[in-house]
């Protein structure tokens, strides 16, 4: 267990080259930078069928009533906030890995979507947007 890696002083190297491919392979269509009042992103899938755009986000914690999802221009805009318990204050923490307060998600959407029938649903700590397409004349 206490067997130091060889590759650990790459770990930083590994972790950035881990996030562009988020960015340039899973984000095909793009995204802006989070805002610097989030204090965590949460994690996003995005995929099309031929009926719709899927989009899939992890929040587990969060309440629904602390979520927001609008649609401005060509972009998705997901906000909210993950709270804290108020005993949280109170312990001494030996490890604290989970991120709190505010997050927000800004993702493109790709042309076709069809505004006015767009779905949201919350469940087991997954936020679940279906985007469906226009038809094609």
């Amino acid at each position: 267990m206490g067997e130091e890696t060889p590759l650990r002083p790459f770990l930083p190297v590994h972790e950035e080259v881990r996030r562009l491919f988020q960015e340039l392979i899973h984000q095909p269509w793009g995204g802006r930078e989070t805002s610097t009042r989030s204090d965590w992103q949460p994690r996003v899938d995005m995929c099309e069928t031929s009926e719709a755009i899927i989009v899939e986000v992890e929040l587990p914690g969060v309440r629904r009533e602390d979520v927001r999802i609008e649609i401005e221009g060509d972009t998705l805009h997901i906000t909210g906030e993950r709270r804290a318990a108020a005993e949280r204050r109170e312990r001494n923490y030996y490890r604290l890995e989970r991120r709190y307060g505010r997050f927000e998600r800004q993702l493109r959407l790709p042309g076709g979507v069809a505004r006015g029938a767009i779905r949201a649903e919350f469940d087991a700590g997954i936020l679940i947007i279906t985007l469906p397409k226009r038809e094609r004349r």
